[in-house]
């Protein structure tokens, strides 16, 4: 019977900002795939990359807007006194100028999210479950400062059920609804990044999703049924939608 790490955890309020999100810092209802697996690299110390399967699911109370202090800063803006506030780049005696300003971010309220782990090395599952169980650190989703409420890590089994129901919103990839025939939701699509790599230039980038680098997926709300579909064996008995 195969296992996964299940953790329950809670956050107030968290930004899971949307790449494509400028002027005001919009969210993703859930945290990405990318966000998760940072976290539990920073929790466990990896110093490599480690591949894993996650299935993403929460409830929450909606979004609001807030206002935060934005900095602005171009490598070829002039210093001006009365406007800027000044800084050195990499020992450089110009001085460069920077605009701040205020905008709006878009955080989740009250996020009850629940995140199974499957690791690709069966060594890792131990790992995992301990640094996640015993934290070496305050972790968080989304922003630095959007520390998350760690209400219980278990290792539980997972079955196959013929149908079960979504008690919570859920990430459900568009290829696992396509590949068992389901019509098109009318659930919101997004992509969402999953895993990147360093380039000669030791820059990050993401890799496409034909690489497993980008995930599109269905947000699915609570209380939809599915057929043939994974359920742990916790007390709520969860689905399971790996991706």
């Amino acid at each position: 019977m195969m296992k996964a790490i299940r953790l329950h955890c809670f956050q107030n309020l968290a930004n899971y900002k949307k790449p494509s999100s400028f002027i005001i810092k919009e969210t993703y209802p859930l945290p990405p795939y990318s966000t998760i697996i940072g976290m539990i690299h920073a929790a466990c110390g990896f110093k490599r990359y480690h591949r894993m399967k996650l299935s993403i699911q929460g409830t929450n109370q909606g979004t609001i807007s807030e206002l935060y202090t934005r900095y602005s800063f171009s490598p070829g803006r002039k210093y001006e006194e009365n406007r800027h506030h000044g800084i050195y780049v990499n020992g450089s005696k110009k001085k460069y100028g920077i605009t701040r300003g205020v905008a709006n971010v878009e955080l989740v309220c009250e996020n009850e999210i629940i995140i199974h782990i499957l690791p690709e090395e069966d060594a890792d599952m131990q790992i995992i479950y301990e640094a996640l169980k015993n934290p070496p650190m305050y972790l968080s989703l989304g922003r630095y400062e959007d520390l998350i409420d760690i209400k219980s890590v278990d290792i539980v089994n997972i079955r196959e059920e013929d149908e079960a129901d979504t008690k919570h919103n859920i990430y459900i990839p568009v290829s696992y609804i396509m590949e068992r025939g389901y019509e098109n939701s009318n659930s919101t699509v997004y992509t969402l990044n999953k895993e990147y790599e360093i380039t000669k230039q030791g820059m990050r980038r993401w890799k496409s999703e034909k690489e497993g680098g980008r995930v599109k997926v269905f947000y699915y709300p609570s209380g939809i049924e599915i057929e043939n579909i994974l359920v742990d064996d916790s007390q709520s008995e969860d689905v399971v939608v790996f991706a």
